[in-house]
């Protein structure tokens, strides 16, 4: 059977256990993970003590299941599709990673100032040949 899904505009497309993903965080579509989740997307990163936690493999398969955009992908599908995903060499760490992919291109970490890039790629092209315009305090 040959997989042929065209990519969506505005989404993460990601292959996922022989599944092809196309994932988008929609207003609906928070609202519906945080219903199922009990809890907000953002307090999956944060422990009890307010500091950095890890989200069980459960919570981070809610979240891909309720952003993928293509019809018909039941819980049933993506459980069976992480099974493939892990017996094909991939960890749990790897479907965080899509998760928190997904939430920064989404916007849940907060847009980097355009400003402040300019001024680090102006950095980032500094060289130990060139007299610095600034005086460094040692």
């Amino acid at each position: 059977m040959t997989n042929k899904v065209v990519k969506m505009p505005n989404t993460k497309q990601v292959e996922f256990g022989g599944l092809t993903l196309q994932l988008r965080l929609t207003g609906k579509d928070i609202m519906h993970i945080e219903d199922r989740l009990d809890e907000s997307l953002m307090s999956l990163f944060m422990n009890s003590r307010g500091g950095v936690g890890l989200p069980s493999t459960k919570k981070l398969l809610i979240v891909l299941q309720g952003a993928n955009q293509v019809s018909g992908v039941r819980d049933a599908d993506i459980f069976k599709a992480f099974e493939k995903y892990l017996d094909n060499g991939h960890t749990t760490m790897d479907v965080l990673n899509i998760v928190q992919e997904l939430m920064d291109e989404s916007g849940f970490f907060g847009k980097e100032d355009e400003s402040k890039e300019d001024e680090k790629s102006k950095e980032d092209e500094m060289t130990f040949d060139q007299t610095p315009t600034e005086d460094f305090e040692v």
